[in-house]
């Protein structure tokens, strides 16, 4: 603006300084899944497990999504959205009745089908496994399962069987005799006099398994045989719908569906070339904002050779079938699936790794910045988690390496860590996550701060400005060890004048600002190189 003096005197003129360029998020991640509760396919911020529960509800079996949400925040995530997903299918809960009660399954699926539950006579704080007709004051709700189920005759296939013999074999959980029959008891709720409030709260505030959606004032008559739940069927959840609502928020980095890998098919088993086309729609949508990272679960279940096939979309053993390649910059995979502890049952959970991971994503940002792997013995140190489904070897890792699996690895002295730091990109220049997630975090920073530069006139004022101003941001970068080089000007460089923008472009209304980057790689390979000195004789000896 041209100042217009008309009097003698002092005038006073504010002169803009240096715009500067705010770094875009990096740790805020986008959990698709299912829930209890909330609206669907509305994308609800949460900054703790608390504000999680008020809105979508508790943990709940066969949920994975509340398990990774509660997972991100015990390994140091502080907010995230989440989008609870729809069933386009015929998903239903499984249900059993006692009286004029009412229990649920706490998730849709078959899996609750496995379920039964036995109301019996008892004193506080104490579980009898009869089914007495004589009646007491006080009762006892167990939630079983029988040993037919967790020790069948023949190897079962169905993923929901799988999961709870995987329950129970882990927790170690014991046999009860219940009317001459043999069970295993997965939850017990003792001293409750009548089906009241209290009782609804209770139950629904620490089971993972099962649901009270109704109370009653008389007190249930004991189940000399333990009643079974029914007529649950499997969802089919609406993934590409949700994802689709991830455009309306602008500052997502991250991306977990932790629910893909409930995903069967007719049998039961898990469906590995439906889970891989979910984590291909995934890719896809990271790759179409150019904003987010997705973190891959693998199906359950899978040995070196399964998750292989997964990443790689050639046939599984013994199968004719396979899915799609999983390979792209803007994801990784991470191997085996975890155990974690649940404090509500005292006991040990299965769940997906991207949960745990996604919280050491966050921890580091913020503590070392996104050009640091989340990996290793102490970035990558998952705190809450108690065991791995598999021992992976240095030879097993040596296979998943040079394939983009990240290995999830339990370490002497240090625990269950992340050992791992690869996308599932098969182009070299991008074969490492904290390089992709730089690039991610200056494409955007300088996206959202370039903002002004729209409709301004293109000639060399305009690109002086912004190309002192990306100087300022790079520089910052290179000084907190983002980027490599002893010097700024080895680090980056940006051509921003007539050389890239001459007047046909110009013209066109177009402004080019080119940028390169010389992005710090993660030390992989350690090489320790051990010389043994041999003292030399002396020659006057």
């Amino acid at each position: 603006m041209v100042a217009n003096y008309q009097h003698p005197g002092i005038y006073i003129r504010e002169i803009p300084n240096a715009r500067s360029i705010q770094g875009a998020s990096t740790s805020v991640a986008a959990f698709i899944g299912t829930a209890e509760s909330g609206p669907y396919k509305t994308p609800a911020l949460v900054t703790s497990w608390n504000a999680y529960t008020r809105q979508f509800g508790n943990l709940t079996w066969y949920g994975f999504m509340s398990w990774a949400v509660y997972e991100f925040f015990q390994e140091g995530g502080t907010h995230c959205y989440i989008v609870r997903t729809t069933d386009s299918g015929q998903g239903a809960v499984a249900t059993a009745s006692i009286g004029n009660i009412t229990l649920k399954a706490a998730s849709v699926g078959i899996w609750g089908n496995s379920l039964q539950v036995c109301i019996t006579h008892g004193s506080p704080g104490k579980a009898t496994g009869g089914g007495s007709s004589d009646q007491t004051p006080i009762f006892n709700l167990l939630v079983v399962v029988a040993d037919s189920v967790i020790n069948p005759t023949q190897a079962p296939t169905d993923q929901a069987t799988l999961l709870l013999i995987a329950y129970v074999k882990q927790n170690a959980l014991s046999k009860t005799s219940i009317n001459n029959s043999s069970y295993y008891v997965l939850e017990a709720y003792n001293g409750f006099t009548v089906p009241d409030a209290s009782f609804q709260t209770r139950i629904n505030t620490h089971s993972m398994f099962i649901r009270v959606p109704t109370t009653d004032t008389m007190r249930p008559v004991n189940t000399p045989t333990p009643l079974p739940f029914n007529n649950g069927r499997n969802p089919t959840w609406d993934f590409q719908g949700a994802l689709d609502t991830l455009a309306t928020v602008q500052e997502l980095s991250l991306l977990a569906m932790p629910d893909t890998v409930g995903v069967t098919d007719d049998s039961g088993a898990a469906d590995t070339i439906t889970q891989s086309q979910l984590a291909n729609q995934g890719l896809s949508t990271c790759q179409d904002l150019e904003s987010l990272f997705y973190v891959i679960d693998p199906p359950f279940g899978l040995n070196m050779s399964g998750v292989l096939s997964f990443k790689n979309g050639t046939p599984a053993p013994n199968s004719s079938q396979s899915g799609r390649a999983i390979n792209s910059s803007y994801g990784a995979l991470y191997y085996p699936w975890a155990w974690i502890f649940n404090p509500l049952s005292n006991s040990n959970v299965p769940i997906p790794p991207s949960g745990p991971v996604l919280g050491r994503y966050a921890s580091t940002d913020t503590s070392m910045g996104v050009w640091k792997s989340p990996a290793g013995v102490t970035d990558g140190a998952m705190r809450t988690v108690t065991a791995l489904f598999a021992q992976l070897t240095d030879s097993d890792q040596e296979t998943l390496n040079p394939n983009g699996i990240n290995a999830l690895r339990n370490l002497i002295n240090y625990g269950n860590v992340i050992y791992g730091a690869r996308t599932v990109s098969q182009h070299r220049q991008w074969t490492y996550l904290s390089v992709r997630r730089l690039f991610i975090f200056v494409e955007q920073s300088l996206k959202n701060g370039l903002q002004w530069v729209a409709f301004e006139p293109n000639d060399q004022t305009l690109w002086a400005a912004v190309t002192r101003d990306i100087d300022a941001f790079l520089t910052v970068l290179w000084g907190q060890g983002a980027l490599l080089g002893a010097a700024a000007q080895e680090a980056f460089f940006i051509t921003c004048d007539a050389s890239n923008n001459p007047p046909q472009t110009r013209a066109l209304g177009q402004l080019y600002i080119d940028i390169g980057l010389a992005p710090v790689y993660p030390a992989e390979f350690v090489i320790i190189r051990i010389t043994q000195k041999t003292a030399v004789p002396d020659s006057g000896s």
